[in-house]
């Protein structure tokens, strides 16, 4: 039945996007030939609201990232607070914390990251933005994730006590990412069912205090489109129900040779896959990937910006992956531009799901003029 299902979710993917592929792009304002490295750099730092739609009838999720190593990120949130429905500060680690040995609850860190005076100014430019800031379940081991697992009454101090921490701190929800995390710490699949029946749990524990849950889950898909079975539609259906959104990894493609950060048909099978629907969030990347002699680096705006004034280099638009990529000497880079995420954040009203972007602080200014 999952191969059938799939088969059909391809080919009705190939209707969608293959085929009207040149007038997709007929559609956009930022038509890749609009692209140029001379614009590119006049440009990347103006700030306007021509995509913005205060009373959208739309109403979309756009969720952005603020990670602490990219302080520019901090003061792009507070400009353009009035355009996101959410923002996450990457701020918490949920840790293993045990009592002689014994994995007894886990313990809250990263507290120190907390800043006050930036989250009163967001809510002032936007009343109704909701700060949910991340909690990553990190530094556990095979065996401690498996206890966690396992004991319901250590996963429910747990759980109890981040509810009650958000709480404390008038947060408004939690990005929660667990699920990857599990699997990464116990190297089976065979534990995903127990996995979800403790997210399950933690939904519980964060809406008796009314606060949003919003779980990631890694893309379903591999580079040639077929399942990785890390996430099935089932097993996608019974997160969204636990939860107020989840969102879908759908960048860091990785793939046989060099074809983008989320090449476009990729980033609409792995939504189409899984169901869409208006509790999905789409991962949108606002950072992008250099490969040069067999190596994989990700780059941020300092690195793309100053590579671009090059004279020994060329910027062209990929129509395979529908992204822009800047050929160097000894490098080819893909790189966010206005066509690409124009077209993404296209795709995704037309899908009506939402977008999440990792992150404020990585790529140009100006990708934010596109939120609605």
């Amino acid at each position: 039945m999952l191969k059938i299902t799939f088969i059909i979710s391809t080919w009705i993917c190939a209707t969608l996007s293959h085929a009207p592929r040149e007038d997709l792009i007929q559609t956009l304002k930022f038509k890749p030939e609009r692209m140029t490295k001379t614009s590119i750099l006049r440009e990347h730092d103006n700030l306007n609201d021509e995509f913005h739609q205060p009373n959208s009838q739309f109403d979309l999720t756009q969720l952005a990232y603020i990670t602490p190593w990219n302080r520019g990120g901090y003061d792009l949130a507070e400009k353009t607070a009035h355009k996101l429905t959410h923002v996450s500060p990457v701020w918490f680690q949920a840790r293993p914390s045990q009592i002689d040995g014994v994995l007894n609850t886990c313990k809250i860190e990263g507290m120190h990251e907390i800043d006050r005076d930036w989250l009163e100014s967001l809510r002032e430019k936007n009343e109704k933005i909701k700060i949910v800031p991340r909690i990553i379940f990190d530094e556990w081991s095979s065996e401690q994730m498996k206890a966690f697992l396992m004991d319901a009454q250590t996963a429910k101090r747990c759980f109890e006590d981040i509810a009650n921490f958000y709480s404390r701190n008038q947060f408004d929800g939690a990005v929660i990412e667990l699920y990857m995390q599990a699997l990464i710490s116990i190297q089976s699949l065979q534990v995903k069912s127990v996995i979800i029946e403790s997210m399950q749990d933690l939904k519980k524990s964060l809406k008796k205090l009314h606060m949003q849950v919003i779980y990631t889950v890694p893309a379903p898909l591999e580079w040639d489109n077929q399942p990785n079975n890390l996430i099935t539609p089932d097993e996608y259906r019974k997160l969204t129900d636990a939860a107020d959104f989840v969102q879908i990894m759908t960048y860091d493609y990785r793939g046989n040779k060099p074809a983008g950060v989320a090449p476009y048909d990729w980033f609409e099978s792995c939504i189409f896959y899984l169901g869409g629907g208006t509790k999905t969030v789409a991962g949108l990347n606002f950072y992008g990937y250099e490969f040069s002699k067999g190596k994989v680096d990700a780059i941020t705006f300092d690195r793309y910006l100053k590579v671009l004034k090059s004279d020994k280099t060329t910027l062209s638009f990929d129509e395979n992956s529908m992204e822009h990529k800047l050929k160097t000497p000894t490098s080819v880079i893909y790189f966010p531009s206005l066509t690409s995420l124009e077209l993404r954040i296209n795709m995704a009203h037309r899908y009506e799901v939402g977008i999440a972007i990792w992150d404020y602080g990585q790529g140009l200014n100006y990708f934010t003029n596109l939120l609605i």
